[in-house]
């Protein structure tokens, strides 16, 4: 559940969805993900036009057999490769350099796109991939100072700050792992994920938490930065609860080491950090 402001519940959220669904012609193609159980029961509810399902080996696919399925074949700092299968049949080793196993559904989902939407050879959609070097603000290396990594992401709601995360301890298991959060969205600024944040973070080493980006929501709706830090201290991540950029810059500037990797995520400029980390790593 996400953009709440919009959606109020999950209920509203899910029929944006199935609207969109409903107007894919019958003469159209769908790429669904058959890992999502809402997907899957959107797409048997409300579609016209043919369903081409994807999926990683070893998901639960809720009964449907994905056409296009992905085996992951290991990753290291360069990137990250999988197996393509397309209707049971070896298509071929891809390799990406953006790593993290959503990007692997991202890419196998694309292809998919690609290849039966469009009719894309399989050989010049996977060499495609392969010089892919991914988009701004997604785990965009900003620079290295004093042996420091300092990557920008997006990420704020807790399935993304997860993913994220986990891409960047599986892409440099070397040095601790910082996370860097601000919460700036109308979803991400309250309670309705508070337990879920507990659990997203849980591939960091050291979590600061900025404080929130919105002073409009009602406290008794607030997302709550010290019962969060407090959550995170009990499963074992160092974690603060920051009250302002500058205490947050000197935190990093202190304990970060070389070899380590900075995560900063947030979906706004939180505060102008970038820069100014730059220059307190320097």
């Amino acid at each position: 559940h996400d953009h709440i402001d919009i959606y109020p519940d999950p209920a509203s959220y899910l029929a944006a969805f199935q609207g969109f669904v409903e107007r894919i012609p019958a003469s159209g193609l769908i790429i669904a993900s058959a890992a999502d159980a809402d997907v899957v029961e959107v797409v048997k509810r409300s579609a016209k036009a043919e369903v081409a399902w994807f999926a990683l080996e070893g998901d639960d696919t809720h009964g449907q057999p994905p056409h296009w399925l992905a085996a992951p074949a290991g990753e290291d700092a360069s990137g990250q490769a999988f197996d393509l299968y397309a209707g049971g049949v070896a298509a071929g080793r891809v390799g990406l350099r953006v790593p993290g196993l959503h990007n692997v559904r991202n890419a196998l989902a694309a292809l998919a796109a690609a290849a039966q939407g469009y009719g894309v050879p399989l050989s010049a959609a996977i060499t495609a991939l392969g010089r892919f070097e991914g988009v701004r603000r997604r785990q965009d290396l900003l620079f290295e100072a004093r042996g420091v990594r300092v990557y920008d992401d997006f990420a704020h709601h807790p399935t993304a700050v997860d993913e994220t995360l986990r891409a960047l301890r599986s892409r440099h298991p070397e040095g601790a792992l910082w996370a860097v959060f601000e919460a700036r969205s109308a979803t991400a600024c309250r309670a309705l994920h508070q337990e879920h944040y507990a659990r997203a973070f849980r591939a960091a080493d050291r979590v600061i938490l900025a404080p929130l980006g919105r002073s409009d929501i009602p406290e008794a709706e607030r997302l709550d930065l010290d019962r969060l830090t407090r959550a995170l201290g009990e499963a074992g991540t160092r974690a603060e609860a920051s009250p302002s950029i500058d205490a947050i810059l000197a935190s990093i500037a202190e304990g970060a080491r070389p070899g380590d990797t900075i995560a900063l995520l947030s979906n706004g400029a939180f505060g102008g950090i970038y820069e100014k980390l730059r220059g307190a790593l320097s």
